[in-house]
């Protein structure tokens, strides 16, 4: 803990914890780069599965960009959100939940990158189906534990 308790004395945690401005504008950077990975994410795996057909889903690979740009603001503005009460995130199951499923959201973003690049004029894999819709869930289910990390 001797880390974690050294990153909850820095100037950055202690400008998250103290200042009028610290913690708000980090949640507001946090939700604005979660709306934009996630959001895209979720765009990108309902139209793997079927939805919003009229799309090729080729034309969204342009998107991966941005999607990846809210993905750092999100790790950047979390992480400064994180040191200001690291000791105690680090021992709350529902945020190392959250922790958990958000690497795994990221991880099947990775995966359904190249798949939507390879994709032919028949669709995607019923393998590629089954990432995109547990894809969903993981970021569904991260974003719920998210929000309980502040109550719970």
């Amino acid at each position: 803990m001797g880390f974690l308790a050294w990153l909850e004395a820095t100037g950055l945690a202690e400008w998250v914890r103290s200042s009028t401005a610290g913690y708000p504008s980090m949640i507001a950077l946090h939700a604005l780069g979660m709306a934009i990975m996630v959001g895209l994410s979720l765009l990108l795996d309902l139209r793997i599965l079927g939805w919003f057909a009229g799309i090729p889903l080729q034309a969204l690979q342009r998107f991966f960009g941005l999607a990846w740009v809210g993905f750092g603001v999100t790790f950047l503005s979390g992480s400064a959100l994180f040191s200001a009460q690291a000791t105690s995130y680090i021992v709350d199951w529902v945020f190392m939940t959250k922790m958990t499923l958000v690497v795994l959201g990221a991880i099947t973003a990775g995966i359904l990158q190249p798949a939507v690049a390879k994709a032919g004029p028949g669709g995607v894999s019923g393998g590629t189906k089954a990432i995109a819709g547990i894809a969903i869930v993981f970021w569904v289910v991260a974003i719920i534990m998210g929000r309980l990390t502040a109550y719970l």
